[in-house]
């Protein structure tokens, strides 16, 4: 089976569930062949700029106004049509790709290349089965798209809502989860593990995903948290941020581990009691399916508040405000309601997305045939 995924720039979480379904359906079958392309690249340098740096910007430095874009562009309207009409114009140039490599089944990671993918199977130029992932908790009106034959989605709540929202059939939406690295799944005792990475094996354990975060918010966060937290631990783990890495030196207490990027970083999670962090997809599909409750700070208006807003509904996570340091506190302080929302966790997702996804593949290309 050949799958061609088409995944884009605008934040992290799209190509690591690219690269987490690729992984999984390649180990799958040595007959497997998997090929990932950006696809917003591919439509053009000046657009996949305008696109994924207008994201970055907005979000980061205007968050209100792109969370009334966002909120607005959840229904018909000028401005989606507008992007609809300018995605579709673009999906020309995704043609040559799949006409190369001549795919079995076609995977969008991203709303404006279901748009274009599903423009294509319109017209005729793709006649394999599309499937569309949406890599966040909440539904959303972009990833609509004539010509797409299946999505997979987070929750049953999702399914309802394409069902009643957007009038697409319940046999086409599939409530299977975003794709997290198999490595997730290992189950590993906590003390042991903690003991493997050179911290107190009998410790609480906070793990801080630090670097999506502004460097100023979250090294208040950090210090008001620490400041009440004392008898536990912390992981602080700033990724690629060499200067928040480097402001972080100057402020953590002797009970803090401060790394900055990490290819184990399911081990953090599996051996943490709580993890600190913004609510984006992948993050927050890692964490449910190692069972790691969330305390969530700082959500941008748009998807990442949908995700924090169904995340604190299922009770799997907690919602910071300027009260940090004594909400840890209070929580840590409360293992059974750790325990309790740990469960949850596994309950929510138990990381077999890609395991589903590759299954409803093998289906299509049976059809196909």
């Amino acid at each position: 089976m050949k799958v061609l995924i088409f995944s884009a720039s605008t934040g992290g979480g799209h190509k690591r569930a690219a690269t987490a379904l690729k992984e999984y359906i390649e180990s799958d079958s040595p007959e497997n062949i998997v090929k990932i392309v950006d696809g917003l690249e591919l439509a053009g340098k000046l657009y996949n700029n305008f696109i994924c740096g207008g994201y970055t910007v907005m979000a980061k430095k205007m968050p209100k106004f792109y969370g009334n874009i966002y909120r607005n562009s959840d229904r018909e309207s000028a401005l989606n049509n507008l992007c609809n009409s300018v995605n579709k114009f673009k999906s020309r140039r995704l043609v040559g790709v799949i006409e190369m490599f001549k795919p079995d089944v076609i995977v969008s990671c991203h709303a404006f290349t279901a748009t274009m993918l599903g423009d294509l199977k319109n017209k005729g130029k793709i006649k394999v089965p599309v499937i569309a992932l949406i890599t966040d908790y909440a539904s959303h009106y972009t990833y609509i798209a004539d010509g797409i034959d299946h999505y997979i989605v987070s929750s049953q709540k999702m399914v309802d809502d394409f069902q009643t929202r957007y009038n697409i059939s319940p046999r086409k939406v599939h409530a299977f989860g975003i794709p997290v690295f198999q490595k997730f799944l290992t189950k590993t005792d906590k003390s042991e593990l903690r003991t493997k990475l050179r911290l107190k094996p009998d410790s609480k354990t906070v793990l801080f995903m630090a670097g999506s975060f502004g460097v100023n918010e979250v090294l208040s966060v950090y210090k008001d948290i620490a400041n009440s937290a004392k008898d536990c631990q912390f992981i602080v783990i700033t990724g690629n941020n060499p200067h928040l890495f480097n402001k972080f030196r100057t402020k953590i207490n002797s009970n803090t581990h401060l790394l900055m990027y990490v290819d184990n970083v399911e081990d953090y999670m599996h051996c943490s009691d709580l993890i600190i962090t913004k609510p984006g997809g992948l993050t927050v599909s890692e964490s449910l399916t190692c069972g790691l409750p969330m305390a969530i700070y700082s959500a941008y208006p748009g998807q990442e508040a949908d995700n924090a807003k169904f995340l604190s509904e299922i009770g799997v996570a907690v919602l910071l405000s300027d009260n940090a340091g004594s909400t840890i506190q209070k929580l840590l302080n409360e293992p059974r309601r750790l325990s309790v929302m740990s469960e949850r966790c596994r309950k929510a997702y138990d990381g077999s997305s890609s395991k589903k996804i590759c299954e409803l593949a093998y289906s299509l290309t049976e059809n196909k045939k």
